[in-house]
């Protein structure tokens, strides 16, 4: 045996000799550790979120958020890679990584994208096991969220340090003591306001921040109390909330509390709008329950959306009309209303009423964005047949396939399904679709049109064979501002709207978006819609 084969195997039997002493696996659930996954998987935006130790056989979960088993063998675990470092453990995307890549915790069932981990060591400094958190599609940690993990990592240290002192001492009252301090400690560093309550509804964490918000010290009211003592109003800050609606006790009764923006009205302060987010602790017991809320001060982040909404609600109507006019009139002068022109002449009218043309699609864009954010977009459903729908589309884009030298075919179907949509916004959809599938296809291309009916719902599918796109930037497209990062791309130009425009529309008519695709092989859009049963 090596030199270095027995130094490993020295720092192991170490290492599980620690996780011995602390008695901690096969152990019930306890709620300091449950608090700091639902923290985690809060503050992380992640489904996932577990507190995990490593033995020589499995990773065996003290704590979980989003996940059924409490353990999965070591081999497969994510977890014995993080504790072998002394820092975060990161893996953005795990399909792309050769270590984890057939890992079965990747291919299937919780099917693993990202996972980041903090390992975190028993009193001795032996690294036992991490706190980390998972995620089912690819991504990367903040700085600001990758500090957060490392201090929750440091609470669930301390947790295991407090274990270790209890089965050591009979001082436990003493103990807990400090357990709670530091936890106190630890969330009034943190700039959101965290709200926690028992299974009795007793406020058992009121952290400084919360305090400061509601202008008082509530740790001690009962929930019916609660909306006695500090003034709180629905988001629009001028109706009062309702006891009932207070987030904690929303929580507390078993309902989701999902970023729900409510205002607080503290003496001596601006009123603060802040946006909850929380939920029961152990969700699986019937009836009313431990809980818990976290709340970010969203005042400024709300002050600059308004701002902006007005600039771009101004500037937007301040330049339809003198577009139009400009268009106007470059129409009249390319239909000859003052003469013919000469070709020079010709080409500078014509790019100019291109760029007119785009400037007023992102007037539009504009203004539909701000409406949809704003949830003043109002749309008006009615039971429609889907197909003639399509077919006007590809009618009215027609100069689209022209302009591009391209055509379109409607695939021929069986039956014409009914939908409940606004018509002229479903038409908004289909010609962004199929004038974007137009722009990057090549000449003489053929662009294929599908109406297919799948289970309950109604799949319409636009396919080109045009340039493809990047997997990395599929997932990106229907956000807003988004535009394929390729020179050729650019120059075909485009809002960087109409896609998240699209998403919205459909979204608004309980339907999803989403595009497959390979750069250089074509890309297929598609968007599903419920079909509807009612009678024309």
């Amino acid at each position: 045996m090596s030199h270095h084969q027995n130094t490993a195997e020295h720092r192991e039997a170490r290492r599980l000799d620690a996780l011995a002493r602390l008695q901690i696996l096969d152990t019930p659930s306890e709620q300091a550790f449950d608090d700091l996954t639902e923290l985690a998987a809060r503050w992380l935006d992640t489904p996932i979120a577990l507190v995990s130790m490593v033995d020589d056989q499995r990773q065996w979960f003290k704590s979980r958020v989003g996940l059924a088993v409490n353990q999965t063998p070591r081999e497969l675990a994510f977890c014995a890679h993080a504790i072998q470092a002394h820092e975060l453990f990161e893996v953005p995307d795990a399909a792309l990584d050769d270590r984890f890549s057939d890992n079965p915790l990747v291919t299937s069932d919780p099917h693993i994208r990202f996972y980041a981990g903090m390992p975190i060591a028993s009193p001795e400094g032996e690294l036992v096991g991490t706190l980390c958190v998972i995620d089912r599609v690819p991504r990367q940690l903040t700085e600001s969220q990758q500090d957060t993990l490392r201090r929750l990592a440091r609470i669930a240290e301390f947790q295991l340090r407090l274990r270790l002192s209890l089965l050591d001492s009979e001082e436990r009252a003493l103990a807990l003591e400090h357990q709670e301090a530091l936890n106190q400690r630890l969330l009034d560093s943190i700039t959101a306001g965290v709200v926690a309550c028992n299974d009795a509804g007793e406020l058992t964490l009121f952290n400084n921040t919360a305090q400061q918000w509601h202008g008082t010290d509530v740790m001690k009211v009962a929930p019916s109390e609660w909306g006695r003592y500090y003034d709180l109003y629905e988001s629009d800050g001028t109706t009062p909330l309702a006891t009932e609606a207070i987030p904690l006790l929303r929580a507390w009764r078993g309902e989701a509390v999902d970023n729900i923006e409510i205002s607080i009205a503290a003496v001596g302060q601006p009123l603060r709008q802040v946006l909850c987010s929380g939920g029961q602790l152990y969700p699986e017991h019937a009836g009313t329950g431990a809980a818990i809320v976290v709340m970010h001060d969203i005042t400024e982040i709300r002050r600059a959306s308004n701002l902006k909404s007005e600039f771009l609600a101004t500037v937007s109507h301040e330049l339809r009309t003198p577009l139009t006019a400009i268009s106007g009139a470059i129409g009249l002068l390319r239909n000859g209303a003052t003469g013919s022109l000469p070709p020079a002449s010709e080409r500078l009218l014509r790019i100019a009423q291109d760029n007119s043309q785009r400037l007023s699609e992102l007037v539009n864009d504009l203004l539909d964005m701000e409406k949809l954010e704003a949830g003043q977009l109002d749309l008006q459903l009615k039971p429609q047949l889907l197909r003639p729908i399509v077919e006007q589309a590809l009618e009215i884009n027609q100069p689209y396939a022209e302009r591009y030298q391209v055509s379109w075919r409607l695939e021929p179907a069986a039956t014409d399904p009914m939908v409940l949509v606004d018509e002229r916004r479903l038409q908004q959809v289909l010609s962004n679709y199929l004038s974007n599938a137009a722009k990057f296809s090549h000449a003489g291309g053929l662009i294929q049109v599908q109406v297919l009916i799948e289970g309950d719902e109604v799949e319409v599918q636009v396919v080109d064979q045009g340039i493809g796109i990047a997997e990395e930037q599929q997932q990106l497209l229907f956000n807003k501002f988004i535009q394929l990062d390729n020179s050729n791309a650019r120059q075909r130009g485009g809002t960087g709207l109409g896609l998240a425009i699209c998403k919205e529309l459909i979204e608004r008519m309980d339907g999803q978006v989403g595009v497959r695709s390979r750069e250089g092989a074509g890309a297929f859009f598609w968007f599903r819609l419920p079909l509807s049963q009612a009678v024309l």
